[in-house]
């Protein structure tokens, strides 16, 4: 029996969703970005010349190759999500328009989510773990309760495609994938923060969870 993605409907709000989990990230930087700079300007004009002036050279990088990891866990999550929604077996209790719009909302949850950590850093957001000088630690938005947010998003919205491709194993199989891959960047993301802040950042840590609240 052919999948439900086989139907233009099914496609189409799949791709859709693809498109505003790209759109949303692109339109968060922007939006995060231009709103500190605008504070910075309004309210310490001679940082916001300096950092004009200056770039971001200044900022030190201890990525570790955590974004490559990141990204390969990201495309090997839907590329197997996909492979074993193929396997009409594996396809049981989860190829119906419940779980596809289930999966598909499970991904605009996650979407918004990062969106919300994204917009909560602003000018911190990067996509490499990088500590810019005068840098602090954000405790506003998601990051009051979670200290790595952003990756809680990508989760839901990895394990929401698998979901939306009709198989309850796509689903597990994305989201373990996934974890997978951001597990070392969050590791290599801590140390540097609590190098960079020391004590100011163990008491973050210790009055909140890394991506699930009240479990890790």
């Amino acid at each position: 029996m052919p999948s439900l993605l086989h139907d233009p409907l099914a496609h189409w709000l799949v791709v859709a969703a693809a498109g505003a989990v790209g759109v949303g990230e692109l339109v968060a930087t922007y939006v995060g970005r231009a709103r500190d700079r605008q504070h910075r300007a309004r309210n310490r004009p001679q940082d916001a010349l300096l950092l004009f002036v200056r770039g971001r050279g200044a900022a030190i990088m201890r990525d570790r190759g955590t974004m490559l990891s990141v990204a390969l866990a990201c495309y090997l999550s839907i590329t197997a999500a996909l492979v074993i929604a193929r396997v009409p077996g594996l396809r049981d209790y989860a190829d119906n328009w419940w779980t596809l719009g289930s999966g598909v909302a499970i991904v605009l949850a996650g979407a918004a989510l990062r969106d919300w950590a994204i917009l909560s850093l602003g000018r911190y957001f990067r996509r490499v773990v990088t500590i810019e000088p005068g840098q602090r630690i954000v405790r506003r938005g998601p990051y009051r309760m979670l200290r790595h947010p952003s990756y809680t998003g990508i989760l839901l919205i990895l394990s929401g495609f698998g979901l939306s491709f009709g198989s309850w194993a796509s689903a597990g199989a994305a989201l373990l994938i996934g974890f997978a891959g951001i597990l070392p960047r969050i590791r290599v993301e801590e140390s540097a923060l609590a190098q960079a802040f020391g004590s100011n950042y163990t008491e973050y840590a210790n009055s909140t969870d890394r991506i699930l609240p009240h479990i890790w």
